[in-house]
This record gives C-alpha cells, structure tokens and sequence, in this order.
C-alpha cells in the first residue's frame, strides 16, 4: 500500500471517546432514579454507537498507516490482546471484589462466585454465545470490538484497495451479513456503525472522495433505518463527520480520553459502590442523588487514571513494541488512539 497521508493527531477522537466514556456512566449511574434525573442519562448507552464508529475509523487508519499487510495478522491479533488484556483482567478481579466487600454488605445482593470456566469464557469472550452472564455486563461490547478487530483484520486489503471494484465487493458483502444477522451479539449487527468509520478513513486516506464518503454513509443509514431506528444514526453519522472534518482539540478531554478504556471498565464497580455506600450512609441521600452520581463520576475518573497509570499505559507500551515484521523503521506513526488505547 502506498501512504501518502502525512502524520497528524486527530485530536477530536479523545474528545469523542471522553464524550462516549461519560455518556454511558452516567446513563448507567442515574438509570431508576426518578424521572428527571433518570432523563439525563436514557440515552447514554449511544455511547457505545460513538465508540464504534471511532474503531470503524482507527483501526483501519492504524493498520494503514503501519503498511499492514495480510500476513501480519497473527501479530495485528497478538497486539490487539497485549494492550486489551491486562486492563479488562484488573476490572473483573475488581468488580469481583467491589461486588462482595461492598455491594452486598450494604444491599444483601446475592455473591458473585465465578468458575475456572467462566474465567475462560472470559478470556475468549463467549459469554454471550454460551449464555453466561459476564462479570460486568459492559464486557458485551469488548466482545464486538474483539470480533470487529478479528474482521477488520482480514479485510482491510480489500477496504483500502484503490480498486473500486474490489472495495464495493467488500463493502456490499458485510452489508449482506448485517441484514443476514439475526444476533445483537455478534459484530455483524453492528457493521454498518463499523462502516461509517471505515468511509471516513477511505477519505481520509484519500482513497475516496467527500462525496463518495457522504454517499456511502447515506447507504448505511438507509440499511439502519430498518433494522436500527434512527437514534443510532443520529449518533454515528455525526461522530463520523466529526472525525472526517473537524479540528477540535481540547487538552481537558485529552486527558479524560486517555483513561477512558479504564473509565469504560471501572465505573460499574468503582462509580457504584461509591455512590451505594454513600446513599446507604448519608441522611436524607434521595434528595440530592444527582450529586453522588456526580461523586461517583469522579471517583471512577480518579480510579481510571490509576489503572491507567498503573496498568493500562505499560501494556499499551508492551503493544506498540510488537512491530509488523516488514516494517522499516522511517515507516510513520500511527497517531491516533483507539477505544481502547
């Protein structure tokens, strides 16, 4: 492939990712807690759309620029698991503990005991093909993401082929399995999302116009249209867009971007058991919930950045030091992070 994009920080995509991040913690924080304040947060779980279409975009951008070939796919694959795997281990070992030392002292919920084999499920990302629960029910959407990378992997030669042939084979192959998909668990339900941020990238990479891009994104609302709503393309088209066009950048969000893979993983466990244990032991704690949901905002942030800090940053680090093995060395830098990078 040739690459003829210079190197540049996308700087809306931390902002996105901090939006995404927030959106669904306190959708999940304010969710049954009266009308108004539950309001505020019905459709934080559109978070999830925005971080979609940010992968639909970067991984492919990333490869691209990395002069990913097929052969690399077993290093792409190992990469991936390098930087994804120690976060997502420290938050079940986390949600375990919160869930027990916290969560049912203060509301006698029942334990939460997991298996050799439910750890291996786990790890493979299974659940919800063998309907086991997972540990934190976010966990659903680390396994579209698994097998989105798994796909994107495969097919980005075709995606970022300069034969227009080529890609609309490609492209009207997944959009057949999205209508042949009868599971919301499996990343063919979701390819459309995917493919608003693969359109972006084909422009961005210069292998399609403005126009081109603009009209393959209408395609893929129309496909949504029927099997989505609306709402999702509300959502996805604008944080397309964004990513295609915009030169927002905010060194605030940067920072929230950052650690919003822990953020993501942490704020079930982290965010509720703050919240419960100070309704449970502040007086008079239903007038002013809003305000511990906004603590346990905060204290999941807090606990984001430590993982960050601790865990998440060094495997990260460990990622990027597995090279594709034909790269030379002048090849340029990715410069954009993914969801969870």
């Amino acid at each position: 492939m040739s690459i003829s994009i210079p190197q540049q920080r996308i700087g809306v995509i931390n902002a996105l990712r901090a939006f995404a991040a927030l959106a669904v913690a306190w959708g999940h924080f304010v969710g049954g807690q009266g009308k108004y304040l539950g309001m505020t947060g019905k459709y934080g779980y559109l978070g999830v759309d925005i971080f979609f279409v940010i992968s639909g975009f970067v991984i492919p951008w990333s490869l691209y620029r990395s002069r990913y070939v097929l052969r690399d796919y077993p290093r792409f694959v190992l990469k991936r698991n390098v930087r994804l795997y120690p976060p997502y281990l420290a938050s079940i070992a986390i949600t375990i503990l919160a869930t027990n030392f916290v969560l049912v002292p203060l509301f006698h919920v029942p334990r939460m005991t997991i298996t050799g084999g439910d750890l291996l499920l786990h790890f493979a990302y299974l659940n919800d093909l063998v309907h086991v629960p997972w540990v934190n029910v976010v966990y659903w959407t680390l396994a579209i993401e698994f097998q989105w990378y798994l796909l994107i992997g495969l097919a980005l030669p075709l995606l970022a082929s300069r034969r227009r042939l080529v890609r609309f084979i490609s492209i009207s192959v997944m959009t057949l399995a999205y209508f042949a998909c009868h599971s919301d668990r499996l990343v063919f339900h979701y390819l459309p999302v995917f493919l608003i941020g693969v359109f972006v990238f084909q422009y961005r990479a210069q292998i399609i116009d403005f126009r081109q891009m603009l009209g393959l994104i209408a395609v893929m609302v129309l496909a949504m249209l029927r099997m989505s709503g609306v709402l999702v393309p509300l959502v996805a088209v604008p944080t397309g867009l964004l990513i295609a066009v915009s030169t927002f950048h905010s060194h605030a969000m940067d920072r929230v971007g950052d650690v919003s893979y822990s953020l993501y993983l942490l704020h079930l466990p982290i965010g509720v058991s703050v919240i419960g244990f100070l309704s449970h032991w502040l007086p008079y704690a239903s007038w002013y919930l809003g305000l511990l949901d906004v603590i346990g905002v905060a204290a999941s942030m807090w606990a984001a950045w430590i993982m960050y800090q601790i865990i998440e940053k060094p495997s990260q680090d460990m990622s990027s030091a597995i090279r594709f093995a034909h790269r030379s060395q002048s090849a340029p830098q990715p410069a954009v992070a993914t969801v969870a990078e």
